[in-house]
């Protein structure tokens, strides 16, 4: 039986505890060895405060700091994983990456396209296996509209996603004590968040490039919040209108809301193809087409062209992504994995892309002009003080 990977944590906020609770479950498997925690708030590492949220947590033998780079140094690791605010990242992955530490960046892995360049770059020369955590890629229902599609013509999709601006609950990430918002809910603030299309909205992106390949060029205009309603430094937009043009040919429409004091979510997905259509309904993924003689002597019935797709079982997709990059780690084979890091570069560059098509009125912006052209270099380059 081959060791536990040894992996890290860096950042036991909401979403690094969340991977921690997969983690202790693969560790009681002995798929992995937890070995240390980081986060520069002590408070965090508090085994009492990580009990609340992984059931029958205890630190034992886990190394605890609050300094990234006295942890790479005085322990011996085979992976992290960086569960960061996107735009506080400080050189951790690559130096991560240099110590030849496979890497798992939560998404967006930067809200800035360059250090997210930079980044691929190391992982690439290092030749450590990489993923980003978009982890919808191993939800089954998300997986049988891919295998469904996969011998199919899309021509358009529409993903509408409303939600309220206090949605996320409150982080851990002391903000107050780096310049952001004083109630920690930073997803609500766009110099943190990079906007709603960008911390939130990257994952339907990225689910339509798992079913549609990748998107060509971007435009967008949102819909900014008046000076007067900004509360607790939630500024995000109030709306987003986000347009994708995919290199398969297909169209794909991400509307966005963050509305105050509404206190309600839902959502709404239409996939198309040349013959017909899918939604979600319910549990189920339900494609609408007609498989009879053409032309049929009678108008179909709605039952005669609804099609129920077969899904796998319900499984964990927080789970199911680590189960993924542990057994990548362990046979050597980043093949198995659905987004690596350089492949979700193109998500990333999609949303950021979006960001500048809204500050240029809504221009078309094609992503391969986006990573290199001159006159997108203020959209790409990180400040040189941040927070």
């Amino acid at each position: 039986m081959s060791q536990p990977t040894r992996v890290a944590i860096l950042g036991l906020g909401q979403r690094g505890l969340q991977h921690l609770r997969s983690l202790w479950k693969l560790q009681s498997e002995g798929l992995v060895k937890i070995t240390a925690l980081i986060d520069v708030f002590e408070d965090n590492l508090a085994e009492t405060k990580i009990q609340a949220y992984v059931d029958e947590f205890h630190l034992d033998s886990i190394y605890t700091s609050a300094d990234f780079g006295e942890t790479l140094a005085s322990q011996s690791l085979d992976a992290i994983y960086f569960a960061l605010p996107p735009g506080v990242h400080n050189g951790e992955i690559i130096q991560a990456a240099n110590a030849g530490i496979h890497i798992f960046a939560e998404k967006p892995m930067s809200l800035y396209l360059n250090e997210a360049v930079e980044m691929e770059g190391v992982i690439q020369e290092n030749g450590v296996i990489s993923t980003a955590g978009f982890q919808q890629r191993y939800d089954s229902r998300y997986e049988a509209v891919h295998k469904f599609l996969a011998d199919k013509q899309p021509v358009m999709t529409t993903m509408v996603v409303n939600g309220p601006l206090e949605g996320h609950s409150t982080k851990h990430t002391k903000t107050e004590t780096l310049g952001g918002p004083a109630n920690r809910v930073w997803t609500a603030n766009f110099e943190w968040s990079g906007a709603t299309v960008v911390e939130g909205g990257i994952h339907q992106t990225d689910l339509m490039r798992y079913w549609f390949g990748d998107i060509s060029w971007v435009e967008a205009n949102y819909i900014h919040r008046d000076a007067s309603d900004i509360v607790d430094d939630g500024n995000n937009p109030y709306a987003y209108s986000v347009r994708f043009g995919f290199e398969c040919g297909c169209i794909a429409n991400l509307i966005l809301s963050r509305l105050r004091q509404t206190y309600y979510s839902d959502s709404y997905e239409s996939i198309l193809w040349t013959h017909g259509h899918l939604k979600f309904e319910g549990n189920n993924v339900v494609a609408y087409y007609y498989d009879g003689p053409y032309p049929p002597d009678d108008t179909p019935t709605k039952d005669a062209v609804r099609h129920i797709l077969p899904t796998s079982p319900y499984v964990d997709s927080t789970e199911e992504i680590s189960r993924a990059f542990v057994r990548a780690i362990s046979t050597g084979d980043s093949a198995q994995l659905k987004s690596t890091f350089a492949s979700s570069m193109n998500s990333l560059a999609a949303v950021l892309g979006a960001n500048a098509s809204d500050q240029l009125d809504g221009e078309r912006i094609y992503l391969k002009d986006f990573l290199a052209a001159p006159r997108y270099d203020r959209f790409r380059q990180k400040p040189t003080m941040v927070h």
